[in-house]
């Protein structure tokens, strides 16, 4: 992923495979400030594919989604002296590559005049076969589900999506969407009863054991 002429082997730190997982973010960050390419190396293995499903269901663009977390890993390597430690690396990698997005989005839009609209409006469109679904019965909930959640505003979307499919904090859909702590509560509280009561409305033919 990165150069390797860029890594400083001297400060190269080991981890085991087999702990490697367990890892604490923050541990992976502190170590790759100190140029551990693998530190860095492992966090975008841990985050890639979460981030490149956010970044689709904002432009559908595969190669501007994939040239941007490529931009954002590069960014923090070159940086990575100068970079400050972070009591989440989670929500700081969310929002540093959401903000890393809008700004190619807007290059690519601005002389459309409602670029700013679709720039911030992240269209969630959640992957069902992403999930493991065990039988029909629960297939065609998810289904229902899946349906509900599209009927939502795009707020509302994006902060279910990073509520409960990255299960992500209010504080730190807060830092990632730029709102206030209040406001997510708020609009995550008005989509969950949104999506209760459709899902009320259109209750499986058979019945749940």
């Amino acid at each position: 992923m990165l150069a390797s002429s860029d890594v400083d082997q001297s400060k190269s730190y080991a981890f085991s495979p087999v702990k490697a997982g367990s890892v604490k973010d923050e541990v992976l960050w502190s170590s790759f400030k100190k140029g551990n390419e693998l530190a860095l190396s492992m966090l975008y293995k841990r985050y890639v594919h979460r981030l490149y499903d956010y970044g689709m269901n904002s432009s559908k663009d595969h190669e501007l989604v994939l040239d941007c977390l490529q931009e954002l890993f590069l960014r923090l390597w070159t940086k990575r002296q100068t970079l400050s430690n972070v009591s989440g690396v989670k929500p700081y990698l969310y929002k540093s590559f959401r903000r890393l997005l809008i700004h190619q989005l807007v290059e690519q839009r601005k002389h459309l005049t409602f670029l700013a609209e679709q720039a911030t409006a992240f269209e969630f469109t959640l992957s069902i076969e992403s999930m493991l679904i065990e039988d029909e019965l629960r297939a065609e909930r998810l289904k229902k589900l899946r349906t509900c959640i599209q009927s939502l505003t795009k707020g509302q979307r994006e902060v279910i999506y990073l509520k409960f499919f990255n299960e992500l904090s209010y504080r730190e859909i807060a830092e990632i969407t730029e709102m206030q702590v209040e406001s997510v509560y708020n609009l995550v509280s008005k989509a969950i009863e949104l999506l209760r009561r459709k899902l009320q409305t259109s209750r499986p033919l058979i019945p749940i054991a």
